[in-house]
């Protein structure tokens, strides 16, 4: 998975789209309602926000697919995140 931070969005690593982070409640993870422990639930919007941390590239776009509205937790140091400018790998 990519992520550009500067245009917030993810991609595959083969380039895909997948999804564009917008949330406007910028809620620390630890002050959201855990279900389990891949996944929390926020009070304000009532949505489910999924930890990306242990999925594969075809996993979250299958989840972003079914449902667009699926909000995302990432960790820019997680293991399967690549950070990218303009579409381009940055060096690490």
């Amino acid at each position: 998975m990519r992520f550009d931070p500067i245009t917030k969005e993810i991609y595959t690593n083969n380039g895909e789209f997948i999804k564009k982070m917008n949330c406007p409640y910028k809620i620390n993870w630890d002050d959201l309602e855990a279900t389990n422990s891949t996944s929390r639930k926020c009070s304000n919007c009532d949505h489910l926000i999924i930890d990306t941390k242990y999925l594969t590239d075809d996993e979250l776009l299958q989840m972003v697919t079914q449902n667009a509205d699926t909000c995302l937790k990432l960790n820019l140091n997680q293991h399967n995140l690549r950070i990218i400018s303009n579409g381009i790998l940055e060096q690490k």
